[in-house]
């Protein structure tokens, strides 16, 4: 899927989803009080805002260009650029429940932050539009209010629902490999995080808990992989995170106190284990660390047991330190035994580097 300008004709398909009066007001609130409604009514309208600059109709299309889904962004106020707001997000009819929705608002977020670098969005969704509500809480978006709409179809209870965008995520650093793109963590990778890190194969073996839903991804997204260098693994297909990696700078790891040094860490989701992603991954944040950073050595430790985590440390070149007993692991409430290996800059140089060898 991909996001492109509104063009007109897409006015007659927009309007052939809204098949009654109820669907109309659902997804347009009172924005045109008029059923049926024609693509002619929603170019009228939408040529009216676009000559104020800011207003921005935008159109998805699947992969074959055909119109999937359409929503549009306005600044709600004249003297204020901080903050946008979706309005008429809609899905083909056909193509609801299937993931598009919240795909499209993902990229709709992403052109906020690349094109209108606002720092928050914000939207409205009736009580009566419980799946729609749902597709907004999974990309990120939160309650902050209430409110009745007085309109010709009835009075109904509307929810108002907002989104902040981190400015750091807005001018990320993106890294790069053949396969994969790892980039900074967003709210909207909420859902792909707890379809992953809710597998208690995933995160017990490395010492957290499964994840138990969105919300609490979210809550580790804001607050755990929210590091300087903490970054989602991704497909380049797709752009959607099946992991993270991250390496922790001085005074958010216990293996050293040099600015110089610092400890990696990571996990990957199981349906993409054994594919040479996480070998992948781990070659580019080594790279990155020595020569983007300026680091001298990389830390790195598994758990007993954790035998993939191992052969990954070792084919990439990490040399085996220490072993350390009785290791405590809070938020497992128990302790285990951990191996701490280690990979210089010398070391690492001496490997040749290729960012395409995929033999570790």
């Amino acid at each position: 899927m991909l996001l492109r300008d509104f063009h007109k004709e897409d006015g007659g398909i927009i309007a052939g989803w809204l098949r009654t009066e109820e669907e109309l007001y659902k997804w347009s609130a009172d924005r045109y009080n008029k059923f049926p409604l024609s693509g002619d009514d929603i170019n009228d309208n939408y040529a009216q805002q676009l000559e104020t600059g800011r207003f921005f109709p935008l159109t998805a299309v699947d992969d074959g260009g055909d119109v999937a889904g359409h929503f549009i962004i306005r600044y709600p106020r004249d003297d204020d650029d901080s903050s946008v707001r979706f309005g008429f997000v809609i899905v083909n009819p056909e193509l609801r429940g299937k993931g598009y929705g919240k795909e499209m608002l993902r990229l709709g977020i992403t052109y906020v932050q690349e094109h209108l670098h606002a720092e928050r969005i914000d939207l409205g969704v009736f009580d009566n539009n419980e799946s729609a509500r749902h597709c907004y809480e999974a990309v990120g978006f939160r309650k902050y209010g209430e409110r009745e709409c007085v309109m010709s179809i009835g009075i109904w209870r509307c929810t108002d629902m907002e989104l902040f965008i981190d400015r750091e995520v807005s001018a990320e650093t993106k890294l790069e490999t053949e396969r994969l793109l790892l980039r900074r963590f967003r709210d909207s990778d909420a859902e792909d995080v707890y379809r992953y890190a809710s597998d208690p194969d995933v995160g017990s073996i490395a010492g957290w808990p499964p994840h138990q839903n969105v919300t609490e991804s979210l809550d580790v997204i804001r607050n755990v992989l929210n590091g300087k260098e903490a970054y989602a693994i991704c497909l380049k297909e797709d752009g959607k995170a099946i992991g993270a990696i991250e390496l922790k700078l001085n005074g958010h790891t216990d293996m050293t106190e040099r600015d110089d040094e610092c400890e990696m860490g990571y996990w990957l989701g199981k349906p993409f284990w054994g594919r040479g992603i996480m070998p992948e991954a781990v070659r580019e944040m080594l790279r990155h660390a020595f020569e983007d950073l300026g680091m001298q050595k990389v830390w790195i430790g598994y758990y007993e047991g954790n035998t993939k985590s191992k052969r990954v440390q070792e084919k990439c070149g990490f040399k085996y330190q220490w072993t350390s007993e009785n290791l405590d692991v809070p938020l497992m409430h128990e302790t285990r035994t951990g191996h701490v290996s280690l990979m210089t800059k010398e070391d690492w140089e001496m490997m040749g580097n290729d960012p395409m060898d995929r033999s570790c």
